[in-house]
């Protein structure tokens, strides 16, 4: 193999590729891409993890964002702690091909995107709707509005299309801490996970 460094790889050399953790230890090797051929982006890379964990009958679909590149080095790191990875949902890796085939839409990985999603990961079907959002491709489904109230605070609000008041913020003392924290909103909201307290009773 050459020694330069690798930016643009073809799928078909992609088994020749290591993962290694952020130690550097060998974890396994990426098998294949799994592509949404309709957003036209990777969804998720199959990685076989014979190497730390030993684990020989079963492939995982890892989420991109948690494989980091390294081109000087031909290999990816893979930044997920042993104990995420131990209770991920995997696949048979003779029966791979008939699991992908079966996903047709963002809901069909929804066990996986839950999974990822409950462990800080950016949950797939949110990457799709950053993009189109980002693209242009619809319109938004709802505004954020800045104002000031009665004590002088600023404070945005998140309205929706047919004018309600779906969050109202706290109060912050600077028009640009008030964008910050839209900003924040925007960033986290994504991957934010749904804490379902309700059978706690009601919220003193």
């Amino acid at each position: 193999m050459s020694n330069k460094t690798a930016r643009f790889i073809p799928s078909i050399r992609l088994s020749q590729y290591d993962v290694v953790n952020t130690k550097n230890q060998d974890m396994g090797q990426v098998q294949t891409f799994v592509i949404d051929m309709r957003e036209g982006m990777v969804a998720f890379a199959l990685v076989a993890f014979g190497g730390f964990f030993h684990i020989t009958d079963k492939w995982f679909a890892v989420p991109w964002s948690a494989l980091k590149w390294q081109p000087e080095k031909k290999n990816f790191v893979l930044s997920m702690s042993e104990n995420v990875l131990k209770d991920a949902p995997g696949m048979d890796k003779d029966k791979w091909l008939e699991v992908i085939e079966e996903w047709q839409e963002e809901n069909d990985l929804e066990l996986v995107d839950r999974y990822y999603t409950s462990h800080g990961y950016e949950s797939y079907k949110g990457v799709i709707q950053k993009k189109v959002t980002n693209l242009g491709d619809r319109k938004p489904d709802a505004k954020f509005e800045v104002n000031m109230d009665v004590a002088g605070e600023y404070r945005f609000k998140l309205i929706a299309l047919n004018g309600q008041t779906i969050a109202v913020s706290q109060g912050y003392n600077a028009k640009e801490s008030a964008l910050e924290g839209i900003e924040s909103v925007r960033k986290n909201a994504p991957i934010a996970v749904i804490d379902d307290v309700t059978a706690q009773g009601p919220a003193k």
